[in-house]
């Protein structure tokens, strides 16, 4: 057949050539469908013999050729290559004729014979370049029939090809560091490796995967990084096999056909490894791998290319280098919102849109939902913010008819419309393989839903495990032999992860323990494609989750650490939210089981701070208690008991003495425990108006019922024996206090060890003790002990924490570390005014001693300032003849006396003592002793009396060297002093000089400013460091007009 070849023309070779080609062509399809296992070196020959047919067609029909000799050798060494192929290919294919003998020697010597195929199709590589070259070189007199022709992408066109779609947004906004990632993965394609440089775009559905996949493509395009740009949906099998025959008409010009799409396929990728240009292929919305295995199968084997692929599934990140979808920058939110509503950024367009950006989750499909939905009602963003709680799955189900997000789905033909809603849907779909393990796996997913979205514990749903008789059914799944099963447990979070509808991440110390999270519109997509009776269903349930795991770590709460108990405290906020919304039939009569998880949640809020959450839910209770079983029923009077533990917290104690004394009366029909609680609880109302003997007639009543059930040292017994200890230190007992306090101290270490909050709070009753005696830095090193601890356990903001840093900035100002002690009251101030509120008792309390620091450091006004708003708020709260209401006063009228206001100070002293002297429940307010001061008829009496009162009642439980005696001991000598009682005003300086010498030594500061005071006393008669005082009103004070109206 050479010999022949030789005489004939170009257009005879070629069709010679082209008609054995395509006959081996034949021989090696039929080959491949009948064998499964076929060599690699077929497929080459597979891909590459179409593409030599097609270029030696273009060549002979070429009215210019360049070299006619040159090709014809070529065409002739194809023709030789291939007849060559064809003699091999007959020793290696069984025919139908052969027996079993000669099949198998065929078999045998396939293997000896693929190293000549492998050879032979080099060769042919080698042809194939030298053509694409003749090709490349033709003049323009045959462009315009080039552009007609099939095989354009082997022309001059210098390998290009866009099939991409339109980008679905007129204006891509945001992810511009996530783009720049990606192009520094995809670019420069890859020239040492034998595969295409690959990066996934991996998130949940809305994140805008897709957008920005396009986003990429279009850039690329513009700058010409890639000469082709090629778009598969791989979605399904069926949409690949699509998305390739869209592209073999493109490439083709729809002018051939091709036998199937495996051949469609090969043309394609065989077409794009003869670029030399830069290319990139975009794997869009690969969901599924399942449903589309060896997804790289579909991408072109040679190393001058790229692929891009999004993804929800985790598996897909196997194929390259990853980039996880996160949310958009809020700015970037913002501006999205804005474009898609066509408003203009003025500043109250900007603040309302970032709003609604963070009620969406920062989630771009969602805020182009939000905007379309916006804009088709002409509504501003604080209206929308209405509609989007009240119809929140309307609005992210709302898509308008014109929509960028469509989607075909598997084999259909047409388009759905993409909300967050229905692509969410789309992975729940994939949940498990079997109907059964697909019920437990999204009854699991479903639940997940009505807890908060942040760290969702395992131990959660173990301890609901471990407490439901019998366990719910779906939770076989995480169970082996009926004992629960942390890895099956993983086994399911991990699968729901995969789909990108959670994310987890390692918690804790185990290595298999994971903590889940979830976008908040996913929770509220598990919540709203429910029923409504199964959105009460999945509410119940979740509560009982949360009650179990309260429950089974009773003992441990006060170990946690401040993380675990944050993530239980949101848990039950929003099982409090969701009872509220999907349950308003329980409102009237709730089930037992429900109310025992609202009492409990109602404690816990309590117990860390949340005191207005905890006696919200506490009331609800004893409402529906009183329509259900009566004012006097007992589970009435437990409500009413859990709800003094609020009011304690929150400084009513006269609201505790209330509603505790209705009890009293059938008290004996109590259990022990509860009786017990009513007593301590009564003895804390007392103790904290200064009722001493009261409160520890109370706590001993409690100690009495709490020994008939407790044993020795159980943590409630300490907690009476504290309180006693307390009432000790108040009365002047300290040493007394400080022995309890010790032995309170070492039964809570043996119980819990060094680092438990109740040693943490024992260590600051502790400190106050050593504060009263004047010894601050003892006072110091222990409230610095307990803060660490408390800040651990209970968090910077809880009431405890913040207690414990006024205790340590009052030990501060007493250290005269003025500026520290400043910094930290300021600080803690903030925090308090927010959480418990202006009037709140320890928010009063270190206003207070936040002024007595101004009154130290000269700064009369802004102490005048803040005690009359103090001294406002103790009134409200307290007895007018309250101990703190009376240091408080004494602080003010220190305050005035100093600023030089001493006519006001004398008209606010002089109105309190006849208020007092109006209360009838008071008796007599004044002693023997103040009676004689008022028969004197000196000025300033009223004055006078109360710092005398305010020094009398310090006295009893305070060190004579302490800070507050010396301070009302010098402002007493300043009342002596204006009313010319110069020996009584020594007398009292001396003291002062006296303490200050012990306490900071001879040479300190203090000390001889107090000496040169008591020296001006004695040689001048008066006090020369005192400005001088101004006897008329600077004006009237804000007490006093308060007292008026009283």
């Amino acid at each position: 057949m050479a010999e022949a070849l030789v005489g004939l023309g170009v257009a005879a070779n070629v069709l010679q050539f082209i008609t054995a080609g395509y006959q081996l062509l034949d021989r090696v399809i039929e080959f491949q469908s009948k064998t499964k296992d076929v060599p690699a070196v077929f497929k080459e020959i597979r891909i590459q013999l179409p593409l030599i047919i097609e270029t030696c067609k273009k060549l002979s029909e070429d009215d210019h050729p360049l070299d006619t000799t040159t090709f014809l050798e070529v065409v002739r060494g194809c023709f030789e290559h291939v007849q060559h192929l064809d003699t091999l290919l007959s020793k290696m294919i069984p025919e139908d004729q052969d027996s079993r003998a000669v099949r198998t020697w065929k078999a045998i010597g396939s293997v000896r014979l693929e190293k000549k195929l492998m050879e032979c199709q080099n060769v042919l590589e080698t042809y194939k370049t030298a053509l694409i070259l003749h090709l490349s070189r033709r003049g323009p007199a045959t462009s315009q029939s080039r552009n007609q022709d099939p095989a354009h992408a082997l022309s001059s066109q210098r390998d290009t090809c866009y099939s991409y779609p339109s980008s679905q947004v007129s204006q891509f906004i945001g992810q511009e560091d996530l783009l720049d990632k990606v192009d520094k993965t995809l670019l420069p394609p890859s020239i040492d490796s034998r595969r295409a440089n690959v990066a996934v775009l991996l998130g949940m559905g809305g994140q805008g995967k897709t957008a920005l996949a396009l986003e990429y493509c279009r850039r690329a395009h513009s700058k010409a990084h890639f000469k082709s740009i090629l778009w598969v949906d791989a979605a399904s099998s069926a949409t690949v096999a699509q998305s390739f025959e869209n592209l073999a008409d493109h490439l083709t010009k729809r002018q051939r056909p091709f036998k199937d799409l495996e051949a469609c396929l090969e043309f394609v990728k065989g077409t794009i490894e003869t670029w030399a240009a830069p290319w990139l292929v975009v794997f869009d919305n690969f969901d599924q791998p399942s449903k589309v295995p060896n997804i790289m199968r579909f991408v072109p084997n040679a190393c001058n290319g790229a692929v891009l692929v999004t993804s929800r599934h985790a598996d897909s990140g196997a194929l390259g280098t990853v980039f996880e979808m996160e949310s958009m920058k809020e700015d970037d939110s913002i501006n999205l919102l804005l474009h898609r509503t066509h408003d203009s950024p003025t500043f109250q367009n900007v603040e309302g849109a970032r709003l609604v950006v963070r009620s969406l989750g920062l989630l771009p499909l969602a805020i182009d939902q939000a905007g379309a939905y916006i804009r088709s009602r002409r509504i501003p963003f604080s209206v929308f913010l209405d509609h989007f709680e009240n119809r929140r799955a309307k609005i992210l189900q709302h898509t308008p008819d014109l929509w960028d997000y469509r989607r075909k789905m598997d084999d259909q033909q047409n388009e759905i419309s993409l909300s967050v809603f229905t692509t969410w849907e789309l992975s729940f779909q994939q949940v498990a393989k079997d109907e059964e393990q697909r019920t437990s796996v999204g009854h699991f997913m479903t639940l997940l839903g009505f807890f908060h979205n942040l760290d969702i514990q395992e131990d959660m749903f173990k301890a609901y495990h471990r407490h439901s008789s019998p366990a719910p059914s779906w939770m076989e799944m995480f169970t082996t032999d009926a004992e629960w099963d942390l890895y099956n447990y993983q086994d399911a979070v991990v699968s729901l992860s995969q789909l990108s509808l959670l994310q987890h991440a390692r918690s804790g110390d185990h290595h298999a323990a994971c903590a889940i999270s979830l976008h908040p519109l996913i929770r509220d997509w598990t919540q709203y494609r429910l029923l409504p009776a199964d959105r009460r269903a999945y509410t119940t349930e979740a509560m009982f989750v949360i009650r179990a795991y309260i429950t089974q770590n009773e003992a441990e709460i006060e170990k946690w650490t401040f993380q675990t108990t944050r993530e239980v405290l949101a848990n039950i906020d929003s099982c409090v939210e969701n009872y509220t919304r999907f349950c308003p039939t329980h409102s009237h009569a709730p089930p037992d089981d429900i109310r025992d998880c609202l009492i409990k949640f109602g404690l816990f809020y309590t117990q860390h701070g949340r005191y207005q959450n905890g006696e919200d839910l506490l009331q609800r209770v004893l409402a529906t208690d009183i329509m259900s079983f009566g004012s006097e029923h007992v589970k009435t009077y437990e409500t009413n008991l859990h709800i003094t533990d609020v009011y304690l917290r929150l400084g009513r104690y006269h609201d505790v003495e209330e509603l505790l004394q209705a009890i009293l009366p059938r008290v004996e029909e109590l259990s022990t425990t509860i009786r017990g609680r009513v007593f301590y609880n009564l003895g804390k109302a007392s103790y904290k108006q200064g009722e001493y003997q009261k409160a520890l007639d109370y706590y001993r009543s409690a100690l009495q019922n709490q020994e008939t059930f407790l044993v020795q040292g159980h943590p409630e017994l300490l907690n009476t024996y504290q309180a006693m200890a307390n009432v000790y230190r108040g009365i002047g007992r300290n040493d007394d206090a400080i022995t309890l306090y010790s032995i309170i101290l070492d039964s809570y270490r043996e119980l819990h060890g060094e680092s438990h909050p109740d040693i943490f709070s024992t260590m600051d009753c502790l400190g106050n003790c050593y504060r009263n005696l004047a010894k601050f830095d003892e006072a110091n090193d222990l409230y610095r002990t307990a803060l660490n601890g408390n800040e651990k356990h209970l968090g910077s903001d809880h009431p405890k924490t913040l207690i414990n840093k006024v205790n340590l900035a009052i030990t501060g100002m007493h250290r005269y570390q003025y500026k520290e002690a400043e910094e930290l009251f300021t600080a803690v101030l903030a925090v308090m005014e927010t959480r418990l509120g202006l009037n709140h008792p320890e928010t009063l309390r270190a206003s207070m001693y936040l002024a007595s620091l101004y009154l130290s450091q000269g700064h009369y006004e802004q102490a005048c300032t803040s005690l009359s708003q103090v001294l406002e708020g103790r009134l409200k709260r307290l007895e007018i003849d309250s101990n703190y209401t009376l240091y408080t006063l004494e602080r003010l009228l220190s305050a005035l006396w100093l600023h030089g206001r001493i006519g006001e100070a004398d008209v606010l002293a002089t109105r309190m003592l006849q208020l007092q002297r109006k209360d009838p429940g008071l008796g007599n307010p004044y002693s023997e002793e103040e009676v004689a001061m008022l028969k004197q008829d000196l000025p300033y009496t009223a004055v006078e009396i109360i710092f005398s009162r305010s020094l009398e009642l310090r006295r009893v439980n305070l060190a004579w060297t302490h800070n507050d005696i010396v301070d009302v001991s010098r402002s007493l000598a300043l009342v002596y002093t204006a009313q010319n009682r110069t020996q009584e005003a020594e007398n009292m300086l001396r003291r002062v000089f006296e303490a200050y010498q012990t306490r900071c030594g001879p040479r300190h500061t203090l000390t001889l400013k107090a000496k040169q005071e008591l020296w001006d006393m004695r040689e001048k008669g008066t006090i020369a460091s005192i400005p001088e005082t101004n006897v008329q009103s600077a004006g009237v004070n804000p007490v006093t007009a308060l007292l008026e109206e009283t």
